[in-house]
């Protein structure tokens, strides 16, 4: 991809947008769960989390229902969306207490379909 469309895409309210479609069409989202996007509604490990990821240049989006909490950060990976031609995500999910419980690539088809990339 070229760097000036890549750059635009790297902005974090664009980010953002990818996250969210991502945590939804791939279902990633804890089943029945609904996004929350004020950081004071959710654990101080969490808070942590998303001042942290704040303070990277990473976006974050938190998703739950009455048994879950799944906390995702992401940032765009310039070299490896220059290598497949689309944006690439590289995203940490973290559970209620702060675990990281998956980090990987995902990249979409221009059908707007997600995949994990394969390392």
């Amino acid at each position: 991809m070229e760097t000036r469309r890549l750059r635009t895409i790297q902005q974090p309210s664009h980010i953002e947008r990818l996250l969210d479609a991502l945590v939804s069409r791939a279902n990633l989202s804890p089943k029945d769960g609904y996004q929350i996007r004020d950081p004071a509604a959710l654990p101080p490990k969490l808070q942590t989390l998303i001042t942290q990821a704040t303070q990277e240049g990473r976006v974050w989006g938190c998703w739950v229902n009455s048994f879950e909490t799944c906390l995702f950060t992401c940032e765009m990976s310039l070299a490896r969306s220059r290598e497949r031609g689309s944006p690439v995500l590289m995203v940490n999910r973290y559970g209620e207490s702060g675990e990281l419980q998956d980090a990987g690539a995902w990249t979409s088809d221009p059908e707007g379909v997600w995949r994990r990339c394969a390392d």
